[in-house]
């Protein structure tokens, strides 16, 4: 069976304290996760966004326009194709690792 994969948006945090520009996402907390056969593995992280100096007219996109996928493909863009590809076999090692027999509680 092959894995599939997720990546779930925790949080955003929005800023605009500075800037005079309102609703920019200063910081995505994401995770990734792996599934096959019924088990599953995650890992995450966080990307920072500086915003000192604002956002330009052309790059922004109004906080209520933003979709699940956009924020998904800033995290794919900012990660990059190889962090991706070895975040994702680090969870596949992880899964594959296991005993058949491999339950994160135990039974009671």
């Amino acid at each position: 069976m092959e894995y599939t994969w997720n990546i779930k948006i925790n949080k955003i945090i929005p800023y605009n304290i500075e800037s005079q520009q309102k609703d920019l996402i200063e910081n995505i907390s994401w995770t990734i996760t792996g599934t096959k056969d019924g088990k599953s593995a995650s890992a995450g992280g966080c990307i920072d966004y500086d915003l000192e100096q604002g956002v330009s007219a052309d790059t922004f996109s109004e906080i209520t326009d933003l979709t699940k996928e956009t924020l998904q493909s800033w995290i794919e863009t900012r990660l990059g194709a190889t962090r991706l590809n070895e975040m994702k076999a680090e969870i596949e090692s992880s899964i594959d690792s296991r005993s058949a027999d491999y339950q994160i509680t135990p039974d009671l």
